[in-house]
């Protein structure tokens, strides 16, 4: 199914748009739905529904919130901790504080997860430098 919508370009716009369209020999409506396609950021519902309202906030940031949003890193001892939780764990029972406290930790790395990813995704999006993963540290 397919709906139609009613807008105002700008004659720049329209002019461009048309030109495409005439080079690449694809209707106009073709050329329109595809730039939506990929200027729209992807939806939060492909994300978890239990990190949706973390990454939400993403979405109001500007270019230079959303840089230092993808360098954020996991910090170092906070990650020591969470590989010496999980290598305890493979060896004997953690107790109920350490379980908690491993399960604060997967959490915390899931969310700087999805946030470095959705920032990286609406700066690209945007036209912008997305880093590499070289550029991008786990950990400090």
């Amino acid at each position: 199914m397919t709906q139609a919508v009613t807008i105002k370009l700008s004659d720049k716009l329209y002019s461009q748009l048309k030109r495409t369209a005439e080079l690449s020999r694809q209707p106009l409506e073709a050329i329109v739905e595809q730039s939506l396609t990929h200027s729209l950021p992807p939806l939060l519902e492909d994300i978890p529904a239990e990190y949706q309202a973390d990454v939400y906030p993403l979405l109001q940031m500007d270019q230079v919130e959303l840089q230092e949003e993808a360098r954020r890193v996991f910090p170092a001892e906070q990650w020591a901790e969470y590989e010496a939780l999980l290598e305890k764990k493979k060896v004997e029972a953690l107790t109920a504080g350490e379980q908690a406290r491993l399960g604060a930790l997967k959490r915390q790395a899931a969310v700087l997860t999805f946030r470095k990813g959705y920032a990286a995704v609406l700066l690209k999006r945007r036209g912008y430098h997305v880093p590499t993963l070289d550029e991008l540290p786990l950990a400090r």
